[in-house]
């Protein structure tokens, strides 16, 4: 199994009819695929519950350091009043051959947070609609 290096990693990000453009100075992100279960206990299942599987979903986010002077499709992509399905591509080493997250988008929260001793960030937060693509890509 191959390792990556996060600080190669990239995020492109498109809203409607827009360009997949890479999103800059990405500090962090984080995917997430869960399955809900469904429970199946009846009286016979000998005191212990079980379960089946359920639906899947996913969701992330991601921090950034605030620009608002460029991007503006990636601006427009992250807003959360954005009605147009936002496309998103997780890359974790875009330096080397290796897996690419990507799928349909819903931006549920975008923070801006300021500190008199550091940069001004942005934390983005989604939630996947449909199934995600994990797929190879080349460098």
């Amino acid at each position: 199994m191959a390792t990556y290096e996060g600080s190669n990693g990239k995020v492109m990000m498109k809203s409607g009819a827009d360009t997949l453009t890479a999103v800059a100075a990405v500090r962090s992100w984080t995917a997430t695929f869960t399955r809900d279960t469904v429970e199946d206990t009846s009286m016979n299942n000998s005191g212990y519950r079980t379960h089946k599987k359920g639906l899947q979903s996913w969701s992330g986010s991601m921090e950034i350091v605030y620009d608002d002077s460029t991007q503006a499709a990636v601006q427009t992509a992250m807003d959360p009043d954005t009605d147009a399905a936002v496309m998103v591509e997780f890359y974790p080493d875009e330096s080397v051959v290796g897996t690419l997250f990507s799928g349909t988008v819903i931006v549920t929260e975008f923070a801006v947070t300021a500190s008199y001793d550091g940069l001004v960030t942005a934390s983005v937060s989604f939630t996947g609609t449909g199934a995600p693509v994990n797929k190879k890509f080349s460098a």
